[in-house]
């Protein structure tokens, strides 16, 4: 949390919403926004129903937990890009093994080719109210993420659930 304080990426804490967050000062030179004209609620703006954009930290959890949204498509096998259309049942099961049945490969339910629509991790940094797609992190706050650690990735998910279970995080 420190490390993304100094960076810029947050802000200060929301009241009573614990690892909650307002944007921070640099936010924007952290994430950079695709398109001609996004928009991203960063301040309160009295005449809007916007929500304002934030970001909460879902974890540290013991295990890698995954989290995939409204959005997210059936993953593929790395081996043969097989379809894993039951994929909802079969992450119901964290460390249950996955067979594609088209090539044999033994894959866990978090390395299948979710196609940056699902991601699995021990620790999740969750950007509100920005539309999927619409932005990606700068090389520099993925530096930033990795000091220290392993390497970080990204994904874009609507109405988030994390597994195993299902459950909204925002609930949590």
């Amino acid at each position: 949390m420190t490390r993304l304080s100094e960076t810029g990426l947050i802000g200060q804490p929301l009241p009573g919403m614990p690892q909650h967050f307002l944007t921070g000062p640099h936010f924007l030179q952290r994430i950079t926004f695709l398109g001609c004209s996004p928009s991203v609620p960063l301040t309160a703006n009295t005449n809007s129903d916007n929500a304002l954009c934030s970001i909460r930290l879902l974890g540290p959890y013991p295990a890698p937990r995954m989290i995939t949204g409204q959005n997210s498509r059936p993953p593929r096998c790395h081996g043969c890009r097989y379809r894993f259309h039951e994929w909802q049942e079969q992450i119901a099961e964290p460390d249950r093994e996955i067979r594609c049945p088209e090539c044999g490969q033994e894959s866990s339910w978090q390395d299948l080719n979710w196609r940056q629509m699902a991601g699995a991790s021990r620790l999740f940094i969750a950007i509100s109210q920005v539309f999927p797609g619409e932005a990606v992190p700068t090389a520099g706050l993925m530096q930033t993420l990795q000091q220290g650690g392993e390497a970080w990735d990204y994904f874009y998910v609507q109405q988030p659930l994390l597994w195993p279970g299902g459950q909204n995080p925002g609930e949590l």
